[in-house]
């Protein structure tokens, strides 16, 4: 590319009937400063479009680092999804093998809880029974003794004899 000084300094042949010199010279240095103007706003755009091809060149960097980053965050945030839905699953599962449990237990002890009451009933039973029949043998033995006229006491403050009624009656009530 020539530059202003190209044209400046160019020196034509000189001929026989030639351009006039003074003429060619004026023409000359029109050209050269018209030219200078254009070669410094050339040399300004270009470092200009230089300048702002750095700054797309790092926008461009900036993009992508922007949308790696974008990515890494929508990847992190499914990763998060993904680990808190195993997670309230495992918390569910817990909870559902605890509850069997203390169903589990629960049971258990309701179990043993009755078996306890039965037993208890049981005894209850068996107790009664030896006592009612400790009573009615003992009344037997009294009903004996009346028959056989051994037993003549007679109450001091009723002036009455027991009789079977009322022993009846007692054992009836503690029933």
């Amino acid at each position: 590319m020539l530059t202003p000084m190209d044209i400046h300094n160019k020196e034509f042949k000189r001929g026989f009937r030639g351009y006039s010199e003074e003429d060619v010279d004026a023409f000359m240095d029109d050209v050269a400063g018209d030219y200078e103007k254009v070669y410094r706003e050339y040399c300004e755009l270009k470092e200009r479009c230089d300048k702002l091809q750095d700054k797309l060149s790092q926008y461009e960097k900036m993009e992508s680092t922007m949308n790696s980053t974008l990515m890494l965050a929508q990847q992190t945030a499914e990763n998060v999804k993904v680990s808190a839905r195993k997670e309230a699953d495992l918390i569910l599962q817990e909870a559902s093998n605890k509850k069997k449990q203390m169903m589990d237990e629960t049971t258990l002890s309701l179990q043993a809880s009755q078996q306890e009451l039965d037993k208890i009933k049981s005894q209850t039973r068996s107790f009664r029974a030896k006592c009612r029949a400790i009573l009615t043998s003992q009344l037997r033995l009294l009903d004996d003794m009346v028959i056989d006229g051994e037993d003549t006491e007679v109450d001091d403050t009723t002036n009455e004899t027991p009789n079977e009624e009322t022993t009846e009656e007692a054992v009836k009530t503690e029933e």
